[in-house]
């Protein structure tokens, strides 16, 4: 990705991305000043109405990866992040707690919060299906106020395939994950809703209930982080455009199906290139508003795996995250889980 010359050009300063997942908690490999004090937004237990939560804790260790994945300064095992003159904002939900039931309503409740606190991009690294339209609202919200938000695909590739129903709200960029081949990652979730990928295999991770490094595949989640960052970086050097623009440019800038195709289901419109933004002043951002991204295909088989982004050097030299969590934990499991009997929802674009 060439991201020593890219900083060059901009290293995501001025931008600040809304992580809103299981927190943060100071780790080795994050700097203190790249992290912005945050917010709570958990729910207390039955019983306790006035217990608190402090934003910078997390129990799981995601958001704390995917923190790391935006502004980490690679030492102490961890993941040298891609923008790492940004700030991030944790917005700590139940995600990876017995309370992971409550992270769809926490998570709506933080996008507005963040937007509200000056973020320009919103990560969402999970997905809900019974908070669905309280998340849906609180997205269009954000996008209303100029925000940018990004939703990983899911990890269901090799299950049921269930698909993020975040991902299929119009304006949101999707995000399915590759290999180091630059091939879609077989457990990433993937069809029409998929926009960008990113490298989501073997990365550092938080692990050991957030105790230290480990090397994992990282799957949708991160890939989504990779994005986000390579956001910032794009909107760093151009402080003026819109979120329409930024994402414009990062789709007419993917690494695409190397067979030629415009887009496919297995990595979208391709792997996701900011330094052909930064370096080579390639893409045209357009209009300032209007729809960044072009019809999804209907009635297209979805490609095998083998169906790979141009570009594989550049994608595999990203580093990647946890796995998908909100397939793992509690209710919110079984939400996920529940998403298969949902895709007859067709994502439309305004």
């Amino acid at each position: 990705m060439k991201a020593q010359e890219m900083w060059k050009v901009a290293d995501g300063s001025g931008i600040t991305v809304a992580v809103v997942d299981s927190g943060f908690k100071p780790v080795p490999g994050v700097p203190r000043e790249a992290v912005l004090p945050g917010v709570s937004v958990m729910s207390p237990p039955i019983g306790q109405p006035d217990k608190t939560y402090p934003a910078h804790d997390d129990v799981d260790g995601h958001g704390t990866t995917m923190t790391a994945a935006i502004v980490g300064d690679g030492t102490g095992g961890g993941p040298k992040g891609l923008a790492p003159g940004a700030k991030v904002m944790p917005v700590r939900t139940s995600l990876g707690t017995p309370m992971a039931f409550a992270t769809g309503g926490e998570g709506a409740k933080g996008i507005r919060y963040a937007v509200d606190s000056g973020a320009k991009i919103i990560n969402l690294s999970w997905g809900d299906h019974f908070s669905f339209d309280r998340i849906k609202e609180s997205v269009q919200y954000a996008q209303s106020k100029g925000a940018l938000v990004f939703a990983a695909m899911g990890n269901e590739g090799e299950g049921n395939n269930a698909v993020n129903l975040i991902a299929m709200i119009p304006g949101v960029i999707g995000v399915g994950a590759i290999d180091e081949t630059a091939e879609g990652l077989k457990l990433s979730s993937h069809g029409p809703e998929m926009d960008l990928s990113a490298y989501g295999s073997k990365a550092p991770v938080r692990c050991k209930d957030n105790t230290a490094w480990c090397v994992r595949d990282g799957g949708t989640s991160y890939a989504t982080a990779l994005a986000s960052a390579s956001a910032a970086l794009v909107w760093s050097a151009h402080p003026d455009w819109t979120a329409t623009q930024v994402a414009r440019v990062l789709i007419e800038t993917a690494g695409g199906p190397a067979d030629g195709a415009k887009r496919n289901n297995w990595i979208g419109y391709g792997a996701i290139r900011p330094r052909m933004v930064l370096l080579e002043k390639a893409g045209n951002p357009g209009a300032p508003d209007g729809d960044p991204l072009a019809p999804a295909p209907t009635n297209t088989p979805a490609p095998t795996p083998s169906q790979t982004a141009a570009a594989p050097a550049e994608a595999a030299a990203a580093e990647a995250g946890l796995p998908w969590q909100w397939m793992t934990i509690g209710a919110v499991a079984a939400a996920g889980l529940g998403l298969a009997g949902t895709l007859i929802l067709k994502r439309r674009r305004s």
